[in-house]
């Protein structure tokens, strides 16, 4: 079986890399679906804490990977 996970890359002020991970994404999405989400999540500050601010899209990827379960 394939299982998918939508990534979503941003940039913080303070230059790292952040991925926040969706796990399966509905087939049908399309770049401007996922670009409209990422600047919601920039633009509300969704994400904020002790970690540094995200500041900008780096980008997305949908990353596919197979698993074969195992019958014990």
């Amino acid at each position: 079986m394939n299982e998918k996970t939508l990534e979503l890359r941003f940039r913080t002020d303070e230059g790292q890399v952040i991925t926040i991970r969706v796990p399966t994404p509905k087939d049908e999405l399309n770049q401007a679906e996922i670009s409209n989400v990422m600047d919601t999540i920039l633009a509300n500050n969704v994400f904020h804490g002790s970690a540094a601010l995200i500041t900008t899209k780096v980008d997305a990827r949908i990353v596919t990977r197979a698993v074969d379960t195992i019958a014990l």
